[in-house]
């Protein structure tokens, strides 16, 4: 018989997970994965940069381990629900394929999941491990729609993993970080025109794996009230892959890309015996996202340009909970989650918009060993405006295509986690 000690228990659940991770289409409004928590997810992650109340705080901000005692093994599972419906304005196709312009919607569910493992080394020193999903992207459109020379199907998929330490400085001050290990795959996929009449599927797929580093600090101002504040650095990659368009050929690629910087602050005050007050402000620095270059390393040649022109971008998000009885909180949580994308460079492939969230949920504390959480989101989106012409004279002059319309993204959210101490 095989036994498995305490720590082992840990590494079995992180290691099912990672595997569950890499075969995810992960999907979330926008490119943002926020989703690493059922704890969080019922108060919009506001707080979250202090709460430190279970082993995700190894996410949101490594230094809140000081604050949780005992070994702890958490898993998450997020399903993700979007919808991006399209409502069409005007276009002009030299191929018939792309015609249709109604009963679109690019929206891909999705389960995410996130798992933590933390080990209360002494009362100063804490060591855990995380494994998430920070960043992914799914959209997938049929191949006759309008806009299926620029997109039919995009997919980012990230791991990240992250073996991170917490010291206890003295009795209100604490500090933590993590080392990231980030793998990151893409595929891009579109109809392209390569002769009168006659078009074929154009597939880019491509993968890298980089590093980077998270810092953060948590003050405890009081016996009643803590803030945090945390920094996780970019991460930048070379992805090398191959683009093939089917009955023409294809070549060897690259194209580099960056996952943004994350800089979040947050409060956590309790105000009375049964009420909470939380509140979270992040910096997202998405303006390293402005266009993906890709090369044909056969030729050493530019292939073709995406421009995005992307803006950095502020998530803020206040929330509450409600200790009901000795097992059972609710949760409430609003938040604002401004959107990076421009009208003018906005593509099919990310139709992101600034969303605004509302969110419940519960945690229940099943025995001393065992809490399960809940959480429930709902986004809406602003109306996202789309216009794209760089193809229409592709790959000659009435050949291509362009169209103009818009996107109603809106995305549903429930999130079921379980802590266990042991």
């Amino acid at each position: 018989m095989i036994k498995i000690n305490r720590m082992n228990k840990g590494g079995a659940v992180l290691g099912s997970v990672a595997l569950l991770i890499a075969a995810t289409s992960v999907q979330g409004a926008g490119f943002q994965l926020k989703e690493q928590s059922a704890e969080g997810q019922g108060n919009s992650f506001a707080g979250q940069t202090a709460k430190a109340v279970d082993a995700s705080t190894i996410f949101f901000n490594p230094a809140g381990m000081t604050m949780i005692e005992g070994n702890h093994v958490q898993t998450n599972l997020s399903y993700i629900a979007p919808s991006a419906e399209y409502s069409h304005g005007s276009s002009t196709s030299f191929a018939p394929l792309f015609s249709r312009s109604s009963g679109i919607d690019g929206g891909e569910s999705a389960i995410v999941p996130a798992a933590y493992a933390l080990w209360d080394y002494n009362q100063q020193v804490k060591l855990g491990i995380s494994i998430n999903a920070p960043f992914g992207l799914s959209t997938k459109f049929d191949e006759d729609w309008v806009g299926a020379q620029y997109n039919v199907f995009s997919e980012i998929k990230t791991i990240n993993i992250a073996p991170s330490v917490a010291y206890r400085v003295n009795e209100k001050l604490s500090v933590g970080g993590n080392l990231q290990f980030q793998k990151i795959e893409g595929k891009l996929t579109n109809r392209s025109v390569v002769g009168a009449g006659v078009d074929a599927l154009t597939t880019l797929k491509a993968d890298d794996t980089g590093f980077g580093y998270a810092l953060g600090f948590l003050y405890e101002y009081s016996d009643n009230g803590r803030v945090g504040f945390n920094y996780r650095s970019q991460i930048k990659h070379t992805l090398e892959g191959d683009v093939f368009t089917t009955g023409v050929g294809g070549f060897n690629a690259k194209a580099d890309v960056t996952m943004p910087a994350v800089a979040s602050a947050g409060v956590y005050h309790q105000v009375s015996d049964q009420w909470t007050l939380l509140g979270d402000v992040a910096w997202t620095d998405w303006s390293v996202f402005d266009k993906l270059q890709v090369v044909n390393t056969d030729s050493n040649s530019n292939s073709s340009l995406t421009t995005y022109n992307w803006e950095d971008t502020i998530f803020v998000a206040l929330g509450a909970n409600y200790q009901y009885s000795d097992k059972l909180q609710l949760k409430f949580g609003v938040a604002y989650d401004q959107g990076a994308a421009n009208d003018e460079d906005r593509t099919a492939g990310i139709p992101d918009a600034t969303r605004y969230w509302a969110s419940v949920g519960a945690s229940y504390q099943l025995n001393k060993q065992s809490t399960i959480n809940i959480g429930y989101s709902h986004i809406e989106a602003q109306t996202a405006k789309i216009s794209e012409d760089s193809k229409l004279s592709t790959p000659a002059p009435t050949l291509g295509s362009d169209y103009e319309g818009s996107f109603n993204p809106k995305v549903d959210i429930i999130s079921i986690g379980l802590d266990y101490q042991f």
